[in-house]
């Protein structure tokens, strides 16, 4: 006969749970300590199982877009660009451009960053406006 636990992460194994499965053990102890409901439970399993799944499939796209470097908006150092102004960055990071569905265009000589901020906002704005759930598969 199968122990109960072993049973469960077969069956979150078949359908497809293959995140929480990984987890169960874990979580079973955890709520046995904190004495979860079996809703409270439920729900922070599959919310596990939800963020695991955003955050392979943000991957997979960031792989596929074949981006030389990754960086954030965070990481962008706003002194290195004296034409753009903090108010101006901070609008930019807004995104309401991309929600009015509006272009961006930068210009400037080479070498100043024009491809780097590009790639930043990209990046950015597939992480803050799109939501990934209601993507087509084959959106990058």
């Amino acid at each position: 006969m199968k122990e109960p636990v072993a049973e469960l992460k077969q069956t979150l194994n078949i359908l497809n749970l293959t995140e929480a499965a990984q987890i169960i053990d874990q979580s079973l102890m955890e709520a046995e300590q904190a004495q979860w409901t079996c809703r409270e439970f439920l729900e922070r399993l599959l919310h596990y199982e939800i963020v695991r799944r955003e955050e392979k499939q943000l991957a997979r796209r960031y792989k596929w877009a074949s981006f030389p470097e990754l960086k954030t908006l965070d990481e962008y150092r706003l002194e290195e660009q004296p034409s753009l102004s903090k108010r101006q960055f901070q609008q930019l990071r807004e995104l309401l451009w991309l929600e009015q569905n509006y272009n961006l265009i930068l210009l400037g000589p080479p070498g100043v960053g024009n491809y780097r901020k590009n790639l930043v906002m990209e990046r950015s704005s597939k992480e803050s406006v799109l939501d990934l759930r209601s993507l087509p598969r084959n959106f990058p």
